[in-house]
């Protein structure tokens, strides 16, 4: 079916109702399972949180390393960063080492959802819904496939590109996915704002390092919010699955100003997905989670800037034009326009700050995941399958944002709870999140659909303990790629320049080794390892073979 046919399924009144519209596969394929052999699932993604938290933030990869570098001070501030999400590892699993498809959000969530990679797809950004893309119209999602496999599903906030619909380009775009992903879908905005009834004052004072000078999009702001936490988009949105999983149902108004009422059918097994946007930007949150984080107890200093002018050094063509041209270097100049000699330090911590404070906003939804999942009354049958789009540089390599080749910006989270499994362990070793896909379907029991790539991971599962190297591919753009291993981060540029990076000795990627003659042979080794998984993705599924 043409993809504007399939919006015109949509009847657009006050509300958005969702018509009868086909499925692209002509037949459900039920299990022969029974609702109640099922496992449930929650299923929840947060926006650009990297390994900035309790969990991961000591990881040997982390940039804390460098703003943090006394030990005692380090370990006091990663305590509270996310002191829920570690909770939530300990009746887990944590992937430490886990990865992005693409370090951009539209692409790295529809990798995952779909199950096709960037480089199979060609969906390298996301200017447009990923069904408009011919190679994904037909294309059956993660949600969808549970949905048509007896599943109820239903979700809220960013887990898809967009939580809501939009008039993209004079037409309907259906971001969400509502027409065939969910059973039931509740179109809000997500964030740290408010749109609840009882908030009179959405004020915001914003840094006085936040230049806006018309260039600058109104997201990238950051500073203070005088809106309660317990009021704010991301947490009333935590608090509706919060409800569901609890009482079986939950009520929430919706962009449209409609009540939207979901009720859990008891017959049915669920996929309950919980989108929280933070710590996207903007970082505007409320005054407490800045004060969590002082500016003294940074280490951003005259020193640590030269670190990056020298970290810069030997990067690629390529990276170096990444370094040059950033909105972090826009902010440091404004910092010494408006502060003269130590202002660009002054922009750093405030920006650096500013992130923090959002994760621990971000932490407080996750408190609110992480309560009902001990009341949900499904608890010993629900798995909770939980992670980030990708990672972020603030600061490191001289950038602010993601949508490099870098460690830092495609190093991801990923943890998963089975009730039935181990607890609190960790596996080290490296994994996708184009694993997530294959992995949810094996726990539901289910066999996989042919067009999805990736590992799954549920022997992981039973023996974290086990060291399994594997080759992961990141992609950022057409033909810009990189490898990591256990060992090695190989980045390969769409021009063809290199970089080459020894992860075990060098993990915040301070040397790259291509171009020196020793490591020649290692270049070569991951030249055709780049060339084969392009070709034929390794331990994909057989299907997908070419």
């Amino acid at each position: 079916m043409n993809f504007i046919v399939r919006i015109q399924c949509f009847v657009l009144s006050v509300g958005l109702v969702i018509g009868g519209c086909a499925s692209p596969t002509s037949q459900e394929q039920l299990s022969s399972q029974s609702a109640t052999d099922k496992p449930n699932f929650l299923f929840i993604a947060v926006d650009d949180l990297n390994v900035y938290n309790t969990v991961l933030g000591d990881h040997e990869t982390s940039f804390l390393r460098k703003v943090y570098p006394d030990d005692s001070v380090r370990q006091s501030v990663i305590g509270r960063l996310t002191p829920n999400l570690q909770e939530l590892a300990r009746q887990g699993v944590t992937f430490s080492n886990a990865y992005s498809a693409a370090p951009l959000c539209g692409p790295s969530r529809t990798a995952l959802l779909t199950g096709v990679p960037p480089h199979v797809s060609g969906y390298y950004q996301h200017d447009r819904h990923f069904r408009a893309y011919s190679s994904l119209t037909d294309t059956v999602t993660l949600p969808q496939y549970l949905k048509q496999n007896g599943y109820f599903t239903s979700g809220i906030g960013k887990v898809f590109h967009k939580g809501r619909s939009y008039l993209d380009r004079g037409y309907f775009s259906d971001w969400p996915d509502q027409i065939y992903s969910w059973s039931h879908w509740v179109e809000v905005n997500s964030g740290t704002s408010s749109q609840h009834d009882s908030v009179q004052d959405n004020s915001e004072q914003l840094s006085r390092y936040w230049h806006n000078d018309g260039s600058k999009p109104a997201f990238t702001r950051f500073g203070v919010t005088q809106v309660p936490t317990e009021l704010s988009n991301d947490y009333l949105n935590a608090s509706h699955i919060a409800n569901l999983m609890v009482d079986g149902q939950a009520t929430r108004k919706d962009v449209n100003g409609q009540i939207q009422q979901v009720v859990l059918p008891k017959e049915q097994p669920f996929f309950l997905a919980a989108g929280i946007f933070a710590p996207h930007l903007p970082w505007v949150v409320e005054q407490q989670y800045y004060d969590l984080f002082p500016l003294e107890e940074m280490a951003i200093d005259d020193e640590l800037m030269a670190w990056l002018e020298w970290d810069a050094r030997d990067l690629a063509d390529s990276g170096k034009n990444l370094v040059s041209k950033s909105s972090f270097q826009d902010m440091l100049q404004y910092g010494l326009t408006l502060d003269g000699v130590g202002g660009d330090l002054n922009a750093w911590k405030a920006k650096f700050q500013a992130y923090l404070a959002t994760i621990a906003y971000a932490d407080r939804a996750l408190g609110v995941l992480r309560e009902a999942i001990d009341r949900n009354p499904r608890r010993d049958n629900t798995i909770v399958v939980l992670w980030s789009d990708h990672g972020y540089h603030v600061g490191d390599k001289f950038r602010e944002g993601k949508i490099t080749l870098w460690e830092a910006a495609n190093h991801a989270n990923l943890l998963i709870i089975d009730p039935r499994r181990e607890k609190n362990q960790t596996v080290e070793s490296p994994v996708s999140l184009q694993d997530i896909y294959p992995t949810v379907v094996s726990l539901a029991g289910l066999g996989r659909p042919e067009h999805v790539y990736g590992e799954d991971l549920t022997d992981m599962l039973k023996q974290p303990q086990a060291t399994r190297d594997r080759v992961i591919l990141n992609t950022n753009g057409e033909g810009n790629h990189a490898l990591r291993d256990l060992q090695y981060r190989y980045l390969r540029y769409a021009n063809g320049d290199e970089e080459l990076y020894q992860m075990i000795s060098d993990p915040l990627e301070q040397i790259n080794l291509a171009g020196l003659p020793a490591f020649e042979p290692i270049l070569k080794k991951y030249r055709r390892a780049l060339e084969q998984e392009l070709a034929n993705p390794a331990g994909y599924h057989k299907t997908n073979q070419k």
